[in-house]
């Protein structure tokens, strides 16, 4: 039986609209972090080096970046072309625009066959927790087990974007199998860690709440075996994102727990 939702039926009739709209705004964010400015008629100019006048000589700016901020539309390749060329390269558009997020915050999970070619694709201190060998055998395969508490733990104390979208992938992955424990574990670490990674990247962080809400939905809203819940507030990431702003080697308390050494027969200390 499918790991139910918390959420009314009549939430995914928006859903799509806030994936799209949190895309935009990432896209966005990045534009803003990089040119120190939140004015979308203050980029038109410092961008595309352009300030258009309507047929009266009245100002007419094309609203491109403030529909990106919006959600209302995300950039075209020849826009990600120019940005990319315009901050030699320091502002990758596309990057932002096609991070695998967006795909697993869909309303249906994506089909198995992506997930797994995700994570073979992952960086490899990702796959040298998540495979028995970190490179495909030589039949170019890599042998998908189901991963331990002390493999899902490790790839959330990487607390990078890219530990991030896999510990999502595998909470889809469990869903896909109906596995309650491998959708819960991977999607409570990916909470714990929300807040390092919006402090780590400022397109995430601008305006993240609706980003936050998508997520939400679809990790951070199930209810498991037995009619088990548990809540994962939007306060706890604002105030842990508090204590980053004033201490980035803060601290906090994490619902997923600790990652306990074992040792070994050799008595060394095996994490």
């Amino acid at each position: 039986m499918p790991i139910s939702f918390l959420i009314q039926p009549d939430e995914w009739i928006s859903h799509k609209k806030q994936v799209k709209s949190a895309r935009g705004t990432v896209c966005f964010g990045a534009l803003a972090a990089h040119f120190g400015t939140e004015s979308a008629r203050a980029l038109e100019w410092r961008v595309d080096r352009r300030e258009p006048y309507d047929c009266d000589g009245d100002l007419s700016p094309s609203h491109k970046y403030l529909r990106w901020r919006q959600g209302k539309a995300l950039p075209h390749d020849e826009s990600v072309d120019r940005i990319h060329a315009r901050t030699a390269g320091a502002v990758r558009l596309g990057f932002w625009r096609d991070l695998p997020l967006w795909e697993l915050l869909g309303s249906q999970a994506p089909p198995i066959s992506w997930m797994l070619r995700l994570l073979e694709k992952s960086p490899v201190n990702i796959r040298r927790i998540l495979f028995a060998d970190d490179q495909a055998s030589r039949y170019g395969r890599f042998h998908h087990a189901v991963p331990t508490r002390t493999q899902i733990l490790g790839i959330r104390n990487l607390y990078s974007l890219d530990a991030f979208i896999v510990l999502l992938c595998l909470a889809r992955k469990g869903e896909v199998l109906e596995d309650d424990p491998q959708h819960f574990l991977p999607s409570a670490c990916a909470f714990d860690i929300f807040p390092r990674i919006l402090y780590s990247h400022r397109p995430l962080r601008y305006r993240w709440e609706g980003l936050f809400t998508c997520i939400e939905r679809l990790f951070w809203n199930r209810v498991y075996l037995d009619g088990i819940y548990y809540r994962f507030p939007i306060e706890v990431i604002r105030a842990n994102l508090a204590l980053l702003d004033a201490n980035p080697s803060s601290c906090f308390h994490q619902i997923s727990g600790k990652r306990l050494s074992v040792v070994s027969e050799d008595n060394i200390p095996v994490t």
